[in-house]
């Protein structure tokens, strides 16, 4: 594997990959200053960017020794998840007690990969460049807010966003924010052992609620939202906090942001 310095980053490839490395870290470079500048956030001691061309190498090599041992010793445990993941997944974010690790796949494995979840999220149009562009800005931004273990749907909601920032333009189709138009569905949203249990339905909407929440939280009340990053809050803590910033306890927020959002931005704008 060949290795490169980028602002605090280091990215690692294979030597047939090197044209798919300089657009990676070109969107790193990109994406490091939207992450700052957005979120306050600073880059993480210890953080290593993949040309993720085979997802056993980057487990792997992106795992400390210590890890790599239990990982092997696990195998038959995770395997079969990650390799359904792999079909789809255009990038990916791990984490080894300091260390962050993130890969993004190379133009000619995103070409191949499933693409009927994220037909059904994003913007269509982009090619594997700018597919880069996004998947590198989405994953570097979880890496930067790991340590602040926040809940699923925010965790999401904020790599969204930040890549709508980065592009400068929405990526998220206009028409999911009618998913949140359902109150049978509305209520605190589901942790991530419960969302790996979901079907293709459920982490849609996982992923489009959390979007549109985010954004709404972002676009209304962006200073508190961004001083609340500067520190790791226990959940509900967390969600107390951006409650009381609408006026409101946790469960009425819970009860009443769908609806704010729908009513922010129209129920398909």
């Amino acid at each position: 594997m060949e290795t490169k310095l980028i602002d605090g980053l280091t990215l690692f490839y294979p030597a047939e990959e090197r044209e798919a490395a300089a657009a990676i870290g070109e969107a790193c470079l990109q994406s490091i200053a939207v992450i700052r500048d957005l979120w306050g956030l600073e880059t993480p001691r210890d953080c290593r960017v993949y040309v993720m061309d085979s997802w056993r190498r980057f487990v792997f090599h992106s795992a400390p020794w210590p890890w790599r041992i239990l990982l092997a010793g696990t195998l038959p445990l995770w395997m079969p998840r990650v390799k359904k993941v792999w079909r789809y997944a255009g990038g990916w974010a791990q984490r080894y007690g300091h260390r962050r690790a993130i890969g993004v796949k190379p133009p000619r494995l995103l070409e191949t990969a499933e693409k009927h979840l994220g037909r059904r999220i994003y913007i269509p149009g982009a090619d594997p460049y700018q597919k880069i562009r996004q998947l590198s800005c989405h994953e570097l931004t979880h890496a930067f807010t790991a340590h602040l273990k926040l809940p699923a749907w925010l965790n999401e909601g904020l790599a969204m966003v930040t890549v709508d920032r980065m592009m400068g333009k929405p990526t998220i189709q206009s028409e999911t924010i009618r998913a949140l138009d359902s109150p049978s569905r509305a209520g605190i949203p589901k942790g991530y052992k419960r969302l790996r249990r979901e079907n293709e339905d459920g982490l849609v909407y996982h992923y489009v609620r959390g979007y549109w929440i985010t954004r709404y939280l972002m676009e209304a009340h962006p200073e508190r939202l961004r001083d609340l990053l500067g520190r790791r809050w226990d959940q509900r803590a967390l969600e107390r906090q951006l409650a009381a910033g609408l006026g409101m306890n946790r469960q009425q927020f819970w009860m009443n942001i769908d609806r704010l959002a729908v009513s922010h931005f129209g129920p398909s704008s």
